[in-house]
């Protein structure tokens, strides 16, 4: 049990209860305010001074406490609250905020979860098409292999030599093809790749130019405005002067 005065019911104290210690909050590095406090001398249930620590958590963000110095596996919990807790109005603006940091970490995990798993894709087609391209260049290199290696002894060899050839020829024109259609295929997606970048390039400058389209109108909405209510303002002087003439003719006829 940590230890206090008498007076402590009203200092702030938190501890553990029933053998559960109670969660030291997180919190932030401040020069002026961290070490042993040697001015208040409290001290936890293991007898050690109590830490300075500046909370970096909710509501409680910025407030000073005095806590146990050991690990959080083996300490005792908070200590001693040294500042009030915040006036309402400043948690509410804390919670705000910490809820939306809450929302930013949480949409750039979800972004990173997406990168990695285009990454993982993109990275598993490569290796099947490496994989793919590299069996038919072996396979391409034992046909050539074999068929420099068929012994020509004599003619009938020769005539046998010559039935086996056009299989074999047969079989490499086919992996030429192959290897041919997947090099059209590689530079198929590699245009496909720059068409995307393009359109995004241009979608890009249309969204500028319309934003400057935008501004422009705007701007020349403002100007025609102040130019009306310019005229307006003109009009109204010449209504105001036309009524004093008015009125004084009218006085000079009374008049007579």
């Amino acid at each position: 049990m940590v230890s206090w005065s008498d007076d402590s019911e009203e200092s702030g104290y938190e501890y553990s209860s029933g053998g559960s210690p109670i969660k030291i909050p997180a919190t932030i590095e401040d020069p002026n305010y961290s070490g042993v406090d040697d001015e208040v001398m409290v001290m936890c249930e293991h007898g050690q001074p109590a830490k300075r620590h500046v909370c970096f958590e909710g509501i409680s963000t910025g407030r000073r406490f005095i806590a146990c110095g050991l690990d959080e596996a083996s300490s005792c919990g908070v200590v001693h609250w040294v500042d009030e807790e915040w006036p309402e109005h400043l948690q509410n603006a804390l919670h705000k905020l910490w809820l939306l940091y809450e929302d930013c970490q949480r949409a750039n995990r979800m972004a990173c979860l997406e990168h990695s798993s285009l990454v993982h894709n993109l990275t598993s087609q490569k290796n099947k098409l490496q994989e793919t391209y590299e069996k038919l260049v072996e396979d391409v290199n034992n046909l050539l292999d074999a068929q420099d290696n068929i012994p020509k002894e004599n003619e009938v060899q020769q005539g046998e030599h010559e039935e086996i050839t056009p299989p074999l020829d047969n079989n490499i024109s086919a992996l030429k093809e192959q290897l041919g259609a997947m090099d059209a295929e590689n530079k198929e997606l590699k245009q496909k790749v720059d068409q995307l970048k393009s359109i995004q390039v241009a979608q890009g400058n249309v969204i500028r130019n319309l934003k400057f389209a935008h501004l422009k109108e705007k701007e020349k909405l403002s100007t025609e405005r102040r130019n009306l209510e310019f005229h307006i303002a003109d009009l109204v002087k010449a209504s105001d002067k036309n009524k004093r003439k008015l009125k004084d003719i009218k006085d000079i006829c009374d008049e007579e």
